[in-house]
């Protein structure tokens, strides 16, 4: 029994000294499943693109023209697309500026942006190409954390880059409606010791904000990477808050080889004041099943 008592102390004792490597990692078993989890988030709560990049905040938001989502203004929308023959292209619509006797239509198209005008008889289009008004980039150095005696870290990057692009009012030339578009990437890589990267993952969104009023269209960009042995176990990515005054874009990966699992969980976001967001959590565990996915 003494010897037995000893032991357990000693037992005990060892279990003690395991550590948990920093204050933003959980450490806890769960039937022999080891997990350890950090996050980084990046805020720059308050701050307005504008601002930081030196330039002038709209005014006169209240006296003009708001642009309407494609909800909003489906039933027009709807027949523009048809008149160029694009009625696949729903979820490329920007927004429409309706100024009662001529509504202008605003389409994606990646790098540009196709202009449809219509006075209620005739249809025409022209291409636009938004103008760079500045970029910024932050990133995080890799986390070390411990797992089953293995080095491994994750490293985070972010870029926002801030576009604009002016629409004349068919109406009054006098009218210049400014509509901003926010790029806002998010990179999440999960590294061995040797610094070779396992899996990444990017939640990737461009907003379309009428500035001071709403999100009124955004383009999930969002991807991922896998590496051998690593496979892709899940991947989904999402987008939300068209028409409300915060967009998001949210992705998800889970990878593994054998035992070993990894998890990352990103997203970026814009709001109506051009103020961007990002963050993201990424956990690593060992699962009882050798098949590279469950658990």
């Amino acid at each position: 029994m003494k010897f037995c008592a000893v032991l357990l102390a000693l037992l005990l004792a060892g279990m003690a000294m395991v550590p948990c490597v920093s204050a933003e990692c959980a450490c806890h078993r769960e039937d022999m499943r080891f997990q350890e989890e950090f996050r980084i988030v990046q805020s720059d709560k308050g701050t307005n693109l504008l601002d930081e990049l030196g330039l002038s905040r709209p005014v006169n938001l209240e006296n003009t023209v708001h642009l309407k989502t494609y909800t909003e203004s489906k039933e027009i929308a709807d027949k523009l697309l048809d008149a160029i023959n694009l009625s696949d292209r729903s979820d490329s619509v920007i927004g429409m500026y309706d100024f009662g006797n001529y509504q202008i239509l605003l389409i994606s198209q990646g790098e540009s942006i196709l202009e449809v005008l219509s006075d209620g008889h005739t249809v025409k289009s022209s291409t636009r190409i938004p103008i760079l008004l500045g970029e910024k980039e932050i990133s995080k150095k890799p986390t070390m954390i411990s797992l089953n005696e293995m080095m491994e870290n994750v490293s985070v990057n972010t870029h926002v880059q801030l576009y604009s692009t002016s629409i004349v009012s068919p109406e009054s030339p006098s009218m210049i409606l400014t509509l901003y578009i926010v790029t806002v990437t998010r990179t999440d890589e999960y590294r061995n010791y040797f610094g070779e990267i396992r899996a990444s993952l990017t939640a990737k969104g461009t907003f379309y904000v009428e500035y001071g009023s709403s999100i009124t269209g955004i383009t999930d960009l969002s991807s991922y990477y896998t590496t051998f042995p690593y496979s892709t176990c899940e991947y989904s990515h999402y987008t939300s808050g068209v028409g409300t005054t915060v967009g998001q874009v949210n992705a998800h990966l889970k990878t593994g080889s054998l035992f070993a699992r990894a998890q990352i969980d990103n997203w970026v976001s814009c709001n109506n004041w051009l103020t961007t967001n990002d963050g993201g959590t990424t956990s690593t565990w060992m699962s009882g099943s050798g098949d590279g996915c469950t658990g």
